[in-house]
């Protein structure tokens, strides 16, 4: 369509909304003005594999595992009509928005910002109203290849993560006798800002320890020194295990000298770091540390923010990011400032298709206290959000909501001032019953 006539159109129903009041107007306008006729190029991720998909796959077959080629497909055809709609209708006047459906894909970063909301919720409603730590667990990068060839050392990166924080703080032959354990909330980060394969773990680490007999004490303190040995020494124990029983004798053979050299290289251990967040952190502190940290589960391993360009003539995508090293500088004439890079668009997309998780693979996992199977349940400490907080965000994690959040528009709300209502006989829901959509909406 025309955009000259798109914009002599949509005219006319700002005048109309003007007329409801201003409150209309704004809402009118910004809708109008989020529409893909003024935006085209909003969703940069879903226009490039839209664009290159079907000649990457038969390229690139040999990369693709049965969740990437699930996810990507699923994130194309994010909100397509084609592939179903929600018709909603107004009561006052003929107008009627059409909302297409969402992929609900790992790799989609619209559908994704739902799933941050919900982990990150999930998150807050575990807290306890006490002091956390947030550890970073790193591994040698002589390492790294080896969680791409054999997938399954992700499992073993959060049982070590466990193992090592425990066997840390267990000094004594009280300490094994009483069992304590502490709440910590992981979180698998595979990437660096620079998109490079990069396994890490963060940890949120209550400050408190539980017996079996359900005492809490306070644990302010965490040997560091001894934290960093542990973590090497059980990380490269567990991978050799693993690797002993699911991988090829020359790969075990290759990771056992590979061992030995690690241990003379790193005589101190492994990289962690853990500083106190707070001596006594605000609720508000504690959402916003969960929220960054859990925002590494919900998109691609790049925000579009960073897409700087993309060109179809030359088939090229331009991004940039800003390096970790300039975190702890103060002089700016020492910062390596902003990277850019330009390369081809396949490059582009095996970088970002590779960190899309297995099936039924969890990014987010609880351990002690804050599992869910645990019996060792805190009960003479409060949890920073009230169980009626955490049922009134619930309600507001929907795809209304997200808009008005995001562009301050409600799309349902229509020109004339009235609230758009459902029409289910008018949708098109293809692969589900009707009753059943109700029940998921």
């Amino acid at each position: 369509m025309n955009p000259i006539l798109v914009k002599y159109k949509y005219q006319d129903l700002l005048s109309i909304a003007a007329i409801q009041g201003k409150d209309i107007y704004e809402n009118e306008l910004n809708k109008l003005s989020n529409l893909k006729v003024f935006n085209p190029d909003k969703s940069l991720i879903q226009v490039i594999f839209a664009t290159y998909w079907d000649t990457f796959k038969l390229h690139f077959s040999h990369l693709l595992r049965p969740a990437i080629i699930e996810n990507v497909e699923k994130m194309i055809y994010c909100k397509n009509l084609s592939r179903g709609y929600l018709f909603f209708e107004c009561p006052s006047c003929d107008n009627y928005h059409l909302q297409g459906l969402s992929c609900h894909s790992r790799f989609c970063p619209s559908c994704n910002q739902t799933y941050r909301l919900q982990r990150t919720l999930a998150i807050q409603s575990k807290l306890m109203d006490c002091p956390h730590r947030h550890f970073v667990f790193s591994i040698a990068k002589e390492m790294r290849k080896y969680f791409w060839m054999y997938r399954g050392l992700f499992d073993i990166l959060f049982q070590t993560v466990n193992e090592a924080l425990h066997l840390s703080i267990q000094k004594t032959k009280d300490d094994i006798k009483l069992d304590r354990r502490l709440g910590i909330i992981s979180f698998l980060h595979s990437y660096g800002r620079d998109m490079k394969t990069n396994p890490h773990i963060h940890a949120l680490v209550a400050e408190r320890l539980i017996d079996k007999d359900q005492n809490l004490s306070v644990m302010s303190f965490f040997p560091f020194e001894r934290l960093r040995k542990c973590w090497q020494y059980l990380l490269l124990k567990n991978v050799s295990d693993y690797l002993k029983v699911h991988a090829s004798k020359d790969d075990y053979h290759q990771f056992n000298r590979l061992r030995t050299f690690l241990i003379k290289k790193y005589k101190h251990g492994f990289y962690t770091y853990g500083p106190q967040v707070d001596k006594q952190p605000s609720i508000q502190r504690m959402k916003q540390l969960a929220d960054y940290i859990a925002r590494y589960a919900s998109h691609p391993a790049i925000a579009e923010s960073r897409i700087d360009d993309f060109n179809p003539v030359n088939h090229t995508v331009t991004w940039h990011f800003d390096p970790h090293e300039d975190d702890h500088i103060t002089n700016e004439d020492l910062k390596l400032g902003r990277q850019s890079i330009t390369e081809h668009v396949y490059k582009f997309m095996i970088k970002l298709i590779k960190h899309i998780p297995d099936k039924g693979f969890h990014l987010i996992r609880y351990y002690g206290f804050y599992s869910n199977r645990t019996t060792k349940k805190p009960l003479s400490i409060k949890k920073i959000l009230s169980t009626s907080y955490v049922l009134h965000l619930k309600r507001q994690i929907n795809w209304v909501y997200l808009l008005k959040s995001a562009y301050t528009y409600n799309p349902i709300r229509c020109h004339c001032g009235s609230l758009m209502m459902l029409n289910l006989d008018y949708s098109f829901l293809p692969n589900s019953t009707k009753e059943g959509f109700i029940s998921d909406a």
